[in-house]
């Protein structure tokens, strides 16, 4: 198979490979950069609030990445401090 995909290429992200996926989802990630990089200098070229725009796209980020939120793997050691400032486990 020809590792570069096609336009004319029927297949679903959800048919792909998981390597495929993973590189599908990498240049995904790669474009987004680029994009959010023109999307900031628009915003200056406006005079639009970089802090606000880059707010909004986390904000995006993050409502994605919440949805599996719970499935994070919990630390191996967690630590807490008592009103003294002491670590205990």
């Amino acid at each position: 198979m020809n590792p570069r995909r096609h336009q004319n290429d029927t297949k679903t992200f959800a048919e792909l490979t998981f390597e495929e996926q993973v590189k599908a989802m990498n240049m995904n990630a790669l474009q987004f950069r680029k994009q959010l990089k023109a999307h900031l200098r628009r915003a200056d070229e406006e005079g639009r609030s970089r802090r606000e725009v880059l707010n909004a796209r986390l904000d995006l980020l993050r409502n994605i990445l919440d949805t599996y939120a719970d499935e994070v793997r919990e630390p191996a050691i967690s630590i807490q401090f008592a009103n003294d400032a002491e670590p205990r486990p």
